[in-house]
């Protein structure tokens, strides 16, 4: 796996979107937050364009992006945040050049389809908060990710209940679970086998959630993985609550214990509560880098992650 150089006082790092815009207002939150890192923030012009809920036409997020991996002096490309749009721009990305540019890409949500993309060529990458939710996320996800992209990333710890757990250690992909679903079958479903899938969404129906995972398992993706890695799950929705009326078949299940059957049903072990996701608590991780996951207490609830 390459491990792109990390960064130093004085860089610059590319801001690019390849899926929703930002407002100028939207944006000034993460620079102040980048440069106070001594980081210089390059933006790109279609960052700020509205093409319907895209942030330009494709063409324009297209060569936003390209222009963050080309430009020898940008280091690392953060994008601008999630929603819809990275799939229509993936396969416009050579890839000789983004195993050349070797840099950092950085986000997450719709920005799984790019994690994927990068961690099937061999290159690692940074699950991590992007400049739209800084404002609102925890002080501890916004060090992380600065950890991360400067080199000195701190080992985590969490609480969170587990089935089956053994201690190990992996390289870790994945991100968001509907995303990943999307690329079924596709240069950008991720290759899981030896290593910890990471799944987090939101706002999904809970019988989605389990047509979703149907979908991994019969794909083969569940087959040879390390384990599951469950963060944040929020947002859910049961039929009751997805057409503003009484109904009287609900799923049945959480989305926690939907991802829990599944995992038992394969035999993997799986943990849930990862400070990952749609939430606050969505600290930087580097994704196709090997991690050792261990437990700290005897009750399974209690774990901490290191690199290897």
């Amino acid at each position: 796996m390459i491990q792109p150089p990390f960064l130093q006082k004085g860089d610059k790092i590319g801001i690019c979107a390849t899926a929703r815009w930002l407002t100028p207002e939207q944006w000034q939150p993460a620079q102040l937050i980048l440069e106070s890192w001594g980081l210089i923030p390059v933006v790109m012009p279609q960052v700020f364009v509205q093409n319907g809920q895209l942030a330009g036409t494709d063409e324009e997020r297209i060569q936003g992006l390209m222009q963050c991996l080309e430009d020898p002096e940008i280091k690392a490309v953060l994008i601008a945040r999630g929603g819809y749009g990275s799939v229509r721009v993936v396969d416009a990305v050579p890839d000789d050049v983004i195993l050349n540019s070797n840099k950092w890409i950085c986000g997450y949500s719709d920005v799984t389809v790019l994690h994927n993309r990068w961690n099937n060529l061999g290159v690692s990458s940074i699950h991590c908060t992007m400049p739209i939710s800084f404002p609102s996320c925890t002080p501890l996800a916004l060090s992380q990710l600065h950890g991360a992209l400067m080199g000195h990333w701190q080992s985590r710890a969490w609480e969170g209940a587990s089935w089956g757990w053994k201690d190990t250690e992996a390289p870790m992909v994945g991100g968001n679970l509907s995303v990943i679903y999307s690329q079924l079958g596709s240069l950008t479903q991720p290759k899981t086998a030896g290593c910890f899938l990471l799944l987090e969404d939101v706002d999904e129906m809970l019988y989605h959630v389990d047509r979703m995972m149907q979908g991994l398992m019969r794909a083969g993706l569940l087959n040879d993985v390390k384990g599951i890695i469950v963060g944040g799950l929020t947002q859910m929705k049961d039929n009751t609550q997805a057409f503003g009326f009484s109904m009287d078949n609900p799923w049945g299940k959480t989305a926690q214990e939907i991802l829990l059957s599944y995992a038992q049903s394969m035999n993997v072990p799986i943990v849930f509560n990862f400070p990952s996701g749609h939430w606050d608590q969505n600290e930087a991780i580097y994704l196709g880098r090997p991690v050792r996951i261990k437990r700290q207490s005897d009750d399974n609830q209690s774990f901490t992650m290191e690199l290897v």
